[in-house]
């Protein structure tokens, strides 16, 4: 009879192997999966970087002293703007070869043995770093070093990113001798201290040519590669000396120089002088704030590797014209602007196509402070009101023609005592209609308004327009407490303009190679976001503020003109905001201490308006075009009176639903009362953050 008990021990044997070969199963093909997506994954990420790299043919003309050249927008070369002033290259027959060995045996002793990458190197780096628990050692040739300088400096340390640096070094080594690499990485390299390039370090750090240079300078400038910004300062330049002995130390090892040579230049005392410089130019002086805000943008979008490496066409929406009038006429203004007004700005859009034709940032030399004020936000005033009364427009809670009582107001406020705000003028012109109220900017009108309508659309209003800047989700905000700069405001007054089509202001077209291989073309994007009428009544009564409102000033005679004027608490800011059939032009004036300007007659109404209008007369004089009409003239202004609602009924104003604010939206954060009452005014603060951002104060 079998044994019972050895048998079931046998099956149980088995069935416990079983197990354990179907976990150990599973465990392996969920690491194979697990391996699987991370080189996916990696995969991605390797061809990601690659996808920065041009095409390696443009390094047989290298030169890393490429420009940048602008264009205007009928492809005329505005200027070139140099990158590296101060980079000169130099043939490696005039580098002396013992700065050659030196360099090789401080940062790749096997430089012409390896195809690019040495994996020797790298295992060991990656050992030393291990142990250390931090980066001592690298492990990158000197190909590799090149490829990081030219295509991903800005890339950070990571294992995609080395990856695709030794794909790109084995294809470089592919394509170029040894010497042509050589020569490439010594004028490409930081050395510290502002020196960009071997010849660049030779007249920094001894006054003299890299030809010039004896064995112990030598091996000190090849010390410098592995930490130039510690090394190069003047604070560690003991640290940079005994670097230089590691140097010596190193070409002895690889037979570049004897053992005695070696001590020789240890010993050899190192005169540190650096070569009496020309005096800085200024990269460019044509049009510098219109080219600055360009350079900005070329900045953000492109590594500057890729600006550096090749150089770029860039093909903008500047006119020419508009620039030297903007700049002309800001410069002969500011002459005769009241005292307290210490700068100014202005930004032409063209209607058709959002393209920004002019950007005058400032008044007086860019170079002193190279801070744009027509890109920088400012307390904007009553230059908001439009947003306000077109969105009760759109709501069709009011027409031009309906009418507002303009009379006094409490604000009966929790926190704080009761308010009564003002009108600029001090007086009540009691019922008036909306068109009078806003042709005449006052302020208790636009108060009751954005109460009525709710300020959270009246946000979603200037949004849609195409306002980009921080609004404060108070009631202040009607009056323009908020800080925004003239190139949004100019782009959302062209949403006005061409009666309710949204376009991006837009100063850049293409982005093209020295080669003309296009990098990157910009297409206007327009969409109608308002429907025509409702903003064709808001252009004609913005038409009635230039022709008999606050903004006369600002009359053309021979041709339409329609705008807004605008001045901040305490006549910190002034604005005018206005537009012809085929430009939109913003204004603004002030100081950089925020300082009131001492004079009750000083407003945007007779400062900045009068600016715009000595701008735009020299403008269509140099560039007479047809005047044009306006869409607001195809409306009857009576059909815009509301049949639905009593124009008497100011007091029952009730918000209607709105054809264009048909979605849920929220207070965040404003307190509308009963009554009289408003968001609570104390809210309603723009703080200045840095020069060019104004204040606004919610005073009595």
């Amino acid at each position: 009879m079998p044994d019972l008990r050895k048998t079931n021990m046998l099956v149980s044997t088995r069935d416990g192997i079983a197990y354990i070969f179907r976990i150990v199963s599973l465990a392996v093909g969920f690491s194979i999966l697990i391996l699987t997506i991370i080189a996916a994954v990696m995969t991605i990420l390797v061809c990601v970087d690659l996808h920065q790299v041009p095409d390696l043919a443009f390094l047989k003309d290298y030169h890393p002293n490429s420009t940048i050249q602008i264009f205007d927008y009928k492809d005329r070369l505005v200027c070139a703007v140099e990158q590296d002033v101060n980079r000169v290259v130099v043939p490696l027959k005039k580098i002396p070869l013992v700065l050659q060995q030196a360099v090789l045996a401080a940062e790749d002793r096997h430089f012409y043995e390896h195809s690019g990458v040495n994996l020797k190197s790298m295992i060991r780096a990656a050992v030393a770093n291990l142990q250390a628990h931090q980066v001592v050692e690298g492990g990158s040739t000197i190909t590799q070093q090149l490829v990081k300088n030219l295509f991903f400096v800005e890339s950070g340390r990571s294992v995609d990113r080395k990856i695709a640096e030794a794909l790109v070094a084995t294809e470089l080594e592919r394509r170029y001798s040894k010497p042509e690499i050589l020569q490439m990485y010594l004028n490409e390299i930081y050395f510290g201290n502002g020196a960009n390039g071997i010849q660049q370090a030779a007249l920094k750090y001894f006054g003299k040519n890299v030809w010039e240079l004896t064995l112990p300078e030598s091996a000190f400038i090849a010390g410098l590669i592995r930490s130039p910004s510690v090394s190069g300062s003047p604070e560690h330049r003991a640290d940079a000396v005994s670097r230089q002995r590691q140097v010596l130390d190193a070409m002895v090892a690889c037979g570049f120089i004897t053992h005695v040579e070696g001590q020789h230049a240890k010993f050899y005392p190192l005169s540190f002088r650096s070569a009496l410089e020309p005096k800085p130019q200024h990269a460019f002086s044509t049009y510098p704030y219109y080219v600055s805000y360009v350079l900005d943008l070329i900045k953000a979008r492109y590594s500057e590797s890729i600006a550096r490496r090749q150089g770029l066409k860039v093909y903008t929406n500047m006119d020419q014209i508009a620039q030297q009038c903007g700049e002309r006429v800001l410069a002969q203004e500011f002459k005769r602007a009241p005292a307290g007004i210490t700068q100014e700005a202005l930004v032409s859009i063209a209607v058709k196509d959002g393209g920004v034709r002019a950007i005058v940032g400032g008044a007086g030399d860019y170079w002193a402070k190279q801070w744009n004020c027509a890109t920088n936000p400012h307390t904007v005033g009553s230059v908001f009101k439009p947003f306000v009364y077109l969105t009760a427009f759109l709501n069709h809670s009011l027409s031009p023609n309906s009418e507002i009582e303009d009379a006094p107001l409490t604000v009966h406020q929790i926190d704080s005592a009761d308010y009564s705000p003002k009108n600029y003028d001090g007086k009540f012109l009691g019922k008036i209609t909306v068109r009078q109220a806003l042709a005449q900017s006052r302020n208790v009108c636009a108060v009751k308004v954005a109460q009525m309508v709710g300020m959270d659309h009246v946000i979603e209003t200037a949004r849609t327009a195409g306002v980009k800047g921080d609004i404060a989700p108070n009631i202040s905000s009607a009056l323009g407490s908020s800080a925004l700069s003239p190139l949004d405001l100019a782009g959302a007054y062209g949403t006005f303009a061409r009666c309710g089509v949204a376009i991006t202001p837009r100063a850049l077209r293409r982005v093209e190679t020295m080669n003309g291989d296009v990098i990157e073309s910009f297409e206007s994007d327009s969409h109608r976001v308002f429907p025509e009428e409702e903003v064709a009544w808001l252009v004609a009564v913005l038409q009635d503020v230039v022709k008999s409102g606050t903004g006369t000033q600002a009359r053309l005679g021979d041709r339409p003109a329609a705008g807004k004027t605008g001045t901040a608490d305490k006549a910190t800011d002034l604005w005018f905001v206005g537009f012809t059939p085929d430009m939109v032009t913003a204004v603004w004036g002030g100081n950089d201490q925020n300082l009131p300007i001492a004079n009750k007659h000083v407003t945007g109404g007779t400062v900045m308006a009068r600016l715009w209008r000595q701008y735009n007369k020299l403008y269509y004089s140099r560039n007479p075009v047809a005047p044009g009409t306006f869409l607001a003239g195809k409306y009857d202004d009576q059909a815009a009176v509301d049949p639905k609602k009593p124009e008497s009924d100011q007091n029952g104003l009730k918000q209607s639903v709105s054809r264009h604010h048909n979605k849920s939206t929220h207070r965040r954060g404003a307190r509308i009362f009963s009554g009289h009452g408003l968001a609570n005014p104390d809210g309603g603060v723009a703080v200045r953050r840095t020069v060019g951002v104004t204040e606004y104060t919610w005073g009595h």
